[in-house]
């Protein structure tokens, strides 16, 4: 089976600040071929990118990428820029936020199975994670609503050092390769992930 996944979102799903070029995507990705699925991943994060932003390219991106009879999945992560102030205002208010949200997730259910990873936190911007944090629960019933699973990110890693170190001696938002680790564990390690990626990848 020709098994294309998508991950799709901002800087932190790019891996921006990883020296070693990997982020948790690659690092993922990496788990995942070594243990025997055959798989081709794109990743679609792009610096600086809204919920706005991404509804605007998402869609072309993927269709770009994809052959006749292959299967599909998605992996959404997006919201940290949505809550960034940006000359005295929210770049994205949240009920814009959650219009993107549905608009994205519905065409995307369409297509393929879909799991959202949550937004890391910003480590020198405690209040920018107060709002990602509010966003994220409110983007946590969307899911609910629409049975899509989803992995929380935010609370475990403003308490792991790895990922608020890094990120803060780095540029404040982004860590190197301990930190984006840190990043991958926790998904690997996750029920939820285990259960979704074994689902996509079985036979059909």
């Amino acid at each position: 089976m020709d098994t294309r996944l998508f991950f799709i979102g901002d800087s932190f799903v790019n891996g921006t600040g990883d020296p070693e070029g990997l982020g948790w995507v690659g690092r993922v990705c990496a788990n995942v071929q070594a243990a025997g699925p055959q798989l081709t991943f794109y990743n679609l994060g792009v610096r600086a990118d809204t919920t706005t932003l991404i509804v605007q390219r998402w869609q072309q991106e993927v269709q770009s990428r994809l052959a006749p009879n292959s299967q599909v999945g998605f992996v959404f992560s997006f919201g940290a820029n949505d809550v960034n102030i940006l000359e005295g205002h929210q770049r994205v208010e949240q009920s814009e936020s959650l219009d993107n949200a549905k608009a994205i997730l519905t065409k995307a259910q369409a297509m393929g199975p879909v799991l959202i990873v949550g937004s890391p936190p910003i480590a020198d911007d405690p209040s920018a994670n107060k709002r990602l944090e509010a966003l994220w629960s409110s983007i946590e019933l969307l899911c609910q609503d629409r049975n899509i699973p989803c992995i929380p990110t935010l609370e475990t890693l403003v308490n792991t050092p790895d990922w608020m170190e890094e990120a803060i001696a780095n540029d404040g938002a982004h860590p190197q390769a301990s930190g984006y680790q840190a990043l991958a564990n926790l998904l690997l390690t996750s029920p939820t992930w285990q259960s979704w990626i074994s689902s996509l990848l079985a036979p059909s």
